[in-house]
């Protein structure tokens, strides 16, 4: 295959430049040398719930989850299909408060921390190799994360808070 292939499915309307969110998501295969296909959709707080709760019995949202469809190590060097993304914007603009950053730097890392899941890192049992690698993929991203805007519908929310 050796082609990269990211569809970005917005549920909530708030994601503006969906171009942007492929770049991340390519700079984040490119780094790790993997190719294939991933899926981010963008959800709303009520949709992510469910999923947390569905697949990780978690109660209430959260900003991100992966669901990969090949376990690390069980591609070649490339699978058709790698898995999907799930993104709840309106988690990631709170979490941008909390810690005094832009929405836009946020969703950057969200993606990048989503995709390296779906790669099969676990910042849970490994020793900092997670946060060490989406540290080095965010500093390369330039930009990139600059287009990651909100639309109007979600200014508005940003304005409101």
């Amino acid at each position: 295959m050796s082609r990269l292939l990211v569809d970005v499915v917005d549920h909530t309307g708030w994601v503006r430049d969906r171009r942007a969110v492929k770049s991340v998501v390519e700079a984040v295969l490119r780094a790790e040398k993997v190719w294939g296909k991933v899926a981010v959709a963008f959800v709303n707080m009520r949709e992510m719930a469910d999923l947390n709760e569905r697949y990780r019995a978690a109660e209430g949202p959260t900003d991100v989850l992966s669901f990969p469809q090949v376990k690390r190590g069980d591609w070649l060097d490339e699978a058709d299909e790698l898995g999907e993304v799930v993104v709840c914007p309106e988690l990631v603009l709170e979490y941008s408060r909390e810690e005094s950053t832009t929405f836009e730097a946020q969703l950057a890392w969200t993606l990048v921390h989503g995709v390296l899941h779906l790669l099969g890192y676990d910042h849970e049992t490994d020793k900092g190799e997670m946060r060490e690698r989406e540290a080095e993929i965010v500093a390369g991203l330039g930009e990139t994360t600059a287009a990651l805007t909100l639309n109007e519908r979600g200014r508005r929310a940003l304005d409101q808070g």
